[in-house]
């Protein structure tokens, strides 16, 4: 008998950076995609757009998350620092995700505010 590859799974597996497992739930939920169903049964759609979601996810985060140091009785382990860095580069491949499916978000994604006289 083989383990299910969940979504969930694959979708923290695309990107080197830790996602709280709330975020995860939530990005599932709103692209209607089942916790703990298997990546396999679904669709190209549902994981472009729920990837696009945490490219936005990610590119919205804080800059940078701590590492941590364990060490117990000769044992020791650290994680390491991760930062977030082309966020231009994670808001351009989720609009082009979004864009591919004509999904809405593409157009609110990466505008930019212009500034007019108002004189």
């Amino acid at each position: 008998m083989s383990a299910t590859y969940t979504f969930e799974e694959w979708l923290v597996g695309m990107v080197d950076f830790n996602v709280p497992d709330a975020t995860i739930k939530a990005i599932l939920y709103n692209n209607g995609v089942t916790a703990g169903s298997a990546v396999s049964g679904a669709t190209e759609k549902q994981k472009d757009l729920c990837l696009a979601d945490l490219y936005m996810w990610l590119a919205a985060s804080s800059s940078a998350t701590s590492g941590e140091y364990v060490s117990d009785g000769g044992w020791q382990h650290q994680k390491s620092n991760k930062v977030v860095v082309d966020r231009s580069g994670l808001r351009e491949r989720a609009k082009q995700l979004y864009a591919k499916w004509d999904d809405e978000r593409a157009n609110s994604v990466g505008n930019k505010i212009t500034v007019k006289d108002l004189y």
